[in-house]
């Protein structure tokens, strides 16, 4: 391999912009493609799989179930990327489902060996892809065990502001329709403390949170909660 397939693994704020594994758009010909409507259910927990999922179009929303039935949101599977259907046993905990209209493409284990033999940097992109996800959980993992809910909840929007936001008449604004809810999911924090550590932030005049953006109005005072103690 040459110096460019030196590959840096990127912090991920948001659990849906893994690596981009878009070179399979080349070899769609060979897996099976299939459309899915919104809310329809990809892969049920409990049932086998042994193809790799590729997504040409839309989004899924990957999640952990347990035995009770209830299950926790892990993260997303947008345009160009793969997912966790990949060779999978009845005894798997996986739930995938379509948060909009989507458009997959199947690629048999065969199928796959095929195009890895074909192209090895396809190869190499989907171990990126992979990677990238261990990576994130592997943060998140520390981030739980060492750090307060509101320091996590601070950092992600600190962070989001600089890498996603825009300056607008003097506001940071972050184009997001990132509800609280996910926000938690995110986190791992409740629901309750999200609420509640979003109405002191507004109150203290440091943002707001809108449907379709956040409003960062004091990026300094943002930065230094995150190492504050704030109880909730």
């Amino acid at each position: 391999m040459g110096d460019d397939a030196a590959r840096i693994i990127p912090e991920i704020l948001i659990p849906e912009s893994f690596y981009s594994v878009e070179g399979l758009e080349k070899y769609l010909h060979l897996g099976q493609t299939r459309e899915f409507r919104k809310g329809e259910v990809i892969l049920a927990q409990g049932v086998p799989n042994n193809s790799m999922l590729y997504v040409q179009s839309g989004c899924l929303s990957v999640n952990m179930c347990n035995e009770d039935g209830d299950n926790k949101f892990m993260f997303l599977i947008c345009e160009r990327s793969i997912g966790m259907s990949v060779f999978l046993s009845e005894l798997h905990e996986l739930l995938i489902t379509a948060t909009e209209a989507a458009r997959l493409c199947f690629f048999t284990m065969e199928q796959a060996l095929e195009i890895f033999r074909q192209d090895e940097q396809i190869m190499l992109d989907v171990l990126q892809n992979i990677l990238s996800k261990v990576y994130y959980f592997m943060a998140q993992s520390r981030d739980l065990n060492f750090s307060r809910p509101s320091t996590r909840i601070f950092r992600l929007l600190y962070n989001l502001a600089l890498t996603e936001g825009r300056l607008e008449n003097g506001v940071q604004v972050v184009r997001t329709r990132l509800t609280q809810k996910a926000i938690g999911e995110i986190t791992g924090a409740h629901y309750v403390t999200v609420s509640k550590l979003f109405n002191y932030l507004e109150k203290h005049e440091i943002l707001t949170k809108h449907k379709d953006r956040i409003c960062i109005y004091d990026m300094v005072r943002l930065k230094s909660l995150i190492n504050e103690v704030i109880e909730y």
